[in-house]
């Protein structure tokens, strides 16, 4: 599926259990560079947008941790008039001997994050050119570049001090349309911009919206489809927007959360998915001009749905879902009535998702993006049969399904592993061949030690497989002080990949290991719920059983284990500090949610409709919810913590951090605190990126890192 809906299925987009207004950010409006400005390869970049590090789309934190990869639905709420604000806790400000040493770690860290990332590659009508997402220059944003020689130099569109997502073309070439927000505050914005460097047009100013895509049927140019909410609220509105500008259309409401997946080619028909929970979703076909639905999939039962897309000619629809089983299928339906006409099972691995779908308009094929557990995979197949074609052979790593050429020959993708950093790359649809789009020097990554990366399985206090990622430095004596860490959403997964957090601690003498716990995806429907509700006790042992297995290696040091998380990763570090604080020498938690009971209870009614399934009913299961709360147990807190905090956070505000800290330092625990003003959910600028590792390390080397002077503990 596209990036945005993905996106939102492995989200933790929480809120704050004592609500506060987000600063008013500038709006900065793009500029155009001349299109022959050329950008030097081996420029600086920005902080990883994608935790994943395969595709370079803003996203989350570069920690290894996956939180999202792009526009994501999400909400914050509204505090009510007359509210008591609550006094924000300062950040701390490093100052002698630890900024001395920021300085030097910085000084090892900056070499790492240059090491650019490149994603969502997409030719032009033409085939001569690649249009991508690139961070080279310190944030997310489009760079131009021949495409039949990977090696000439890439041009930047234009200039913008913003992030930039979801690129689409006109179908004659000469416009660009894309997304782009503010201070990474996820209202994302419709904007437009030549390819000849005419400055850019915001489409959709006014309003502030969480816009999910911006979709251009191609022989019905004239009108961009999106779907979107205010930041506040569950219900789900489809808007067309005039590409020459004016006001927006709505042209269909849902009272329940949803997305807009896909618009026929002659823009008189749209794909909506209604996402009551992560579970249980509906496909319904949406008339663009009437705004009529009718629901093409499921006929009953509750199934999972990750993508939908109209074949070119508008008769038939392709769904990736798991059916409501275990195994990850591609449907296609006739697009009146919803028969199945075709089916494709994923077998290898059975338990796999299909996350993303890619309709050549030509050639007759169909493209798929599979989550294959700790990895991802790409598949080609007949679009009349859904039987397979040519077998593309990827090294293994992460990675995203891009756009065919127009005359079906030619499939982009993004991809990365786990000492290289995501590129972008063409696919042959005949024999399946890769070749590089780019090929641009990155001499930093000498510094890069060899990594050994391996995938096992724990066995679980019941009997549950759970699947664990383990990267080694080569080169090491000794026992290893060791980072575990534990991804975002609940449903998120870590797949082995490219993060230049994982390479920089690496590099430091550590080792960094990847649990994917209960309720992870890629690893089957049941698998994903085991989570859901009471079960998410199941999920705790699944930590410290993860926990301990790694501190019973023959490569760790016990006594220096270290619990790392961002989001829902960064509640799993506070639920291992408080529940199990004899396991771990130290935390990293990245806007981590500390109360989960006000959560459910103030969240945005988006937020609240999906989690309530994962955690429970803020209302029936509240003394449930409180007693899963890390701010109730924060006194058995003995740990030092580091936590980073986005000041424009719209999934878990800031607050949810100052929580913690405030806890903390009234409690005289060691405890640092990081926050970035012109972050949001989001460690995506290159300079924050570079500031967080180097105070990260140094606060680990002080209290369970390589050169730490802290004794063990007895």
């Amino acid at each position: 599926m596209r990036s945005f809906l993905f996106a939102a299925v492995t989200l933790l987009s929480a809120c704050v259990s004592t609500p506060q207004p987000q600063p008013e950010q500038p709006e900065a409006t793009p500029t155009a560079t001349a299109p022959e400005a050329t950008t030097p390869a081996g420029a600086t970049r920005m902080p990883d947008a994608n935790p994943e590090g395969a595709t370079g789309m803003p996203a989350a934190a570069g920690d290894g941790t996956q939180v999202s990869g792009g526009p994501a639905t999400s909400g914050a709420p509204v505090p009510t008039d007359g509210a008591v604000k609550p006094v924000q806790v300062a950040p701390d400000v490093p100052s002698g001997a630890d900024a001395a040493r920021d300085a030097e770690l910085a000084r090892k860290v900056t070499p790492l994050v240059d090491a650019f990332i490149n994603g969502e590659p997409r030719l032009t009508p033409d085939g001569k050119r690649v249009l991508f997402v690139s961070n080279r220059d310190g944030l997310p944003q489009v760079y131009v570049a021949d495409a039949r020689r990977p090696d000439a130099p890439a041009k930047r569109l234009f200039e913008s001090n913003e992030r930039v997502s979801q690129l689409t073309l006109t179908p004659d070439g000469r416009t660009l349309v894309f997304l782009s927000d503010t201070g990474s505050d996820e209202n994302w914005s419709i904007w437009k911009v030549g390819m000849d460097g005419s400055a850019p047009v915001e489409l959709t100013p006014g309003e502030k919206l969480n816009r999910d895509n911006a979709l251009l049927p191609d022989l019905a140019p004239d009108t961009v489809y999106c779907s979107a909410r205010p930041m506040n609220a569950a219900e789900t509105t489809v808007y067309a927007v005039p590409l020459a500008g004016g006001a927006s259309r709505a042209v269909y409401r849902d009272d329940i959360p949803g997305f807009l997946t896909d618009v026929s080619r002659d823009g008189t028909a749209g794909l909506f998915l209604r996402y009551p929970s992560r579970s249980d979703n509906a496909l319904l076909r949406v008339d663009l001009a009437s705004g009529e639905t009718r629901q093409l999939y499921p006929r009953e039962g509750k199934v999972a749905i990750f993508d939908a897309r109209f074949s070119p000619d508008r008769k038939r629809v392709f769904v990736a879902t798991d059916g409501g089983g275990e195994q990850a299928l591609l449907l296609a339906l006739d697009a009146e009535s919803g028969e199945e006409k075709a089916r494709y099972v994923e077998a290898s691995p059975a338990t796999g998702l299909i996350n993303s779908i890619e309709v050549s308009k030509e050639g007759g094929l169909v493209a798929l993006g599979v989550a294959a557990g700790s990895h991802s995979e790409v598949r080609l197949v007949e679009a009349r049969t859904l039987k397979p074609r040519a077998r593309v052979a990827l090294p293994l790593g992460e990675g995203t399904v891009g756009r065919f050429s127009e005359d079906g020959r030619r499939l982009t993708v993004a991809w990365s592993t786990p000492t290289t950093p995501g590129d972008v790359w063409m696919v042959d649809t005949k024999t399946g061949k890769v070749s590089p789009l780019r090929r641009e020097a990155r001499p930093s990554l000498k510094q890069v030690p060899a990594i050994d990366v391996s995938i096992t399985h724990v066995r679980a206090h019941d009997g549950l497989e759970l699947p664990v990622n383990v990267y080694l430095p080569k080169q090491r004596t000794g026992k290893l002080p060791v980072i575990v860490s534990y991804h975002g959403g609940p449903a998120g997964s870590s797949q082995v990949r490219w993060s230049p957090a994982t390479a920089f601690f690496l590099s430091q003498g550590y080792a960094w290991v990847e649990p994917n716990v209960r309720g992870s995806d890629g690893f089957g429907r049941a698998f994903e719920e085991a989570d859901n509700g009471p079960a998410r006790l199941a999920a705790f042992k699944d930590i410290e059983t993860t926990g301990r297995w790694v501190a019973s290696q023959p490569w760790a040091d016990p006594d220096r284990v270290i619990v790392y998380g961002g989001s829902y990763g960064g509640y799993t570090v506070l639920v291992g500090l408080t529940r199990m604080p004899d396991l771990w020498r130290a935390g990293v938690d990245l806007f981590g949610v500390a109360n989960v009971k006000t959560l459910m209870a103030t969240t945005s009614g988006f937020i609240r409709e999906i989690l309530t399934v994962e955690f429970g009913d803020p209302d029936k299961d509240a003394a449930f919810l409180e007693s899963i709360s890390p701010i109730k147990d924060v006194d058995r807190i003995v740990d030092p913590l580091f936590v980073y905090a986005g000041a424009n956070d719209p999934r878990v505000p800031r607050s949810e951090s100052d929580l913690i800290v405030r806890a903390l330092r009234e409690r005289k625990v060691p405890v640092e605190y990081m926050v970035a003003e012109n972050e949001g959910h989001s460690l995506t600028r290159r300079e924050n990126q570079v500031e967080f590792l180097s105070r990260v390390a140094r606060f680990l080397e002080a209290h369970a890192g390589p050169s730490s002077k802290a004794e063990a503990r007895e």
